[in-house]
């Protein structure tokens, strides 16, 4: 599959929600459970993630995973850990000047960032219960998969089970990746030469906390 063109582009993050619904809906792995909990990676997975749900009658909910940036490369990912206290680290992370000095920092400054989130996002209450329930991760893009091989490390490793990665566009190494992690990969697009997760889109805004808490209100009142 050939680079995304202009006109090919996802409007905004809602629409390839609404895509990958459809294919969900009527995913093999999925026909024959409960209706699933949704964990959308925040921010820019919670309105991939919202119509998922919705199409799926499943339960929304994040799951916070942060990536561990690449020193003086801030959008450079060598690596991630999740809020259940896992921690993934990609084979290039040396490589970019990740020491262990530096890795300690920025561990301690993700799983900062990762507690107040978790509180802001859901107070009062901590992160989902996953033992022997369907799970559906859900990001706005993938592209070292760092983030989402840690959150899958960690709702694997608390039981979850089937457990479905998607996004509506990734790099094609890393779906390989995630294949050994998941049972199945759902992705809408794997463009190739892969750039940016951004590229794959025509609205690329940054989703702010604010609209995070409200989409997860709008969820959890729905009839």
């Amino acid at each position: 599959m050939t680079s995304l063109s202009a006109a090919a582009a996802f409007p905004d993050r809602a629409a390839p929600g609404n895509a990958l619904a459809e294919v969900l809906a009527s995913h093999a792995l999925l026909a024959r459970c409960a209706p699933p909990l949704v964990l959308a990676i925040p921010r820019g997975g919670v309105p991939v993630a919202l119509p998922i749900a919705r199409q799926l009658n499943g339960t929304l909910d994040v799951l916070l995973a942060h990536k561990l940036r690449a020193p003086h490369q801030a959008e450079l990912a060598v690596g991630a850990v999740d809020e259940f206290g896992g921690i993934f680290l990609a084979e290039h992370a040396l490589a970019l000047g990740a020491t262990g000095t530096y890795l300690s920092h920025e561990t301690a400054r993700q799983r900062a960032r990762i507690q107040q989130r978790r509180q802001a996002y859901t107070p009062g209450r901590g992160a989902p219960h996953v033992q022997d329930r369907p799970v559906v991760v859900v990001d706005d893009g993938i592209a070292t998969g760092a983030t989402m091989i840690a959150a899958l490390r960690a709702v694997r490793r608390l039981g979850a089970t089937p457990l479905i990665a998607c996004a509506p566009v990734a790099a094609r190494d890393a779906i390989a990746r995630l294949s050994t992690l998941a049972d199945a990969v759902v992705c809408l697009e794997t463009p190739h030469p892969f750039h940016t997760v951004s590229a794959a889109y025509n609205d690329f805004v940054e989703t702010d906390d604010a609209t995070v808490i409200a989409l997860l209100a709008m969820a959890a009142d729905r009839p």
